[in-house]
């Protein structure tokens, strides 16, 4: 990440007009991606499709190129929202939330990219939706059995379902009974799986 300077901007810097447009573009763009890759969270490799020995299915595995997209893009808006308050004296957003984030540097983009590390922000901006925008590309699978349902008292078989449009941002997790889980709840369902086979979560 960049190295913090205390000193304020003087005129528009050297950025030209299209690095600087590009730069805003992502800006725009990576609340959008971080939401989209926590459909992706799920990795779904054709191996999964295959059951294991023993006739155990292969459980839930987290991508971790999904994962450090979305930790990243947060780093990086809560580096440079940092720098523009302590700098400016303003108010950084009260929550790391990748939207709050994004609007507060959108406010003070003019004032970041003129100052003498706007180069460095842009180009930050730039490889973190490069790399996000890559990992959301990720294709469609088959749906994998993930197990028996981690609810109390029911003996379904957990699924990752794709949608009927067929599309990574689609996938939900369920089981016969109607149990439900949404992408922002894979990471805790990961948890409860390792821990029935007895991984360390």
């Amino acid at each position: 990440m960049h190295v913090r300077d205390k000193r304020a901007p003087s005129g528009r810097g050297t950025l030209r007009s299209g690095p600087r447009e590009r730069a805003l573009r992502a800006l725009a763009e990576l609340p959008e991606l971080y939401h989209h890759c926590e459909s992706l969270l799920v990795r779904f490799p054709p191996a999964f499709a295959q059951r294991v020995a023993g006739g155990g299915s292969a459980g839930l595995f987290l991508d971790e190129r999904v994962t450090d997209a979305r930790r990243d893009i947060v780093a990086l808006l809560a580096s440079w929202s940092g720098l523009v308050a302590d700098e400016r004296g303003v108010t950084r957003p009260g929550r790391r939330d990748v939207t709050e984030l994004s609007r507060f540097l959108a406010v003070h983009a003019d004032w970041l990219l003129a100052h003498q590390v706007g180069s460095c922000f842009a180009e930050e901006l730039l490889a973190v939706a490069a790399t996000a925008r890559e990992v959301s590309r990720s294709g469609p699978s088959r749906d994998i059995e993930l197990g028996r349902c981690v609810e109390r008292g029911c003996d379904n078989t957990m699924t990752a379902i794709r949608g009927a449009d067929g599309t990574s941002s689609s996938v939900e997790v369920r089981c016969a009974a109607g149990h439900v889980w949404q992408a922002c709840q894979w990471l805790q369902l990961a948890r409860q799986l390792r821990g029935r086979s007895g991984v360390p979560a």
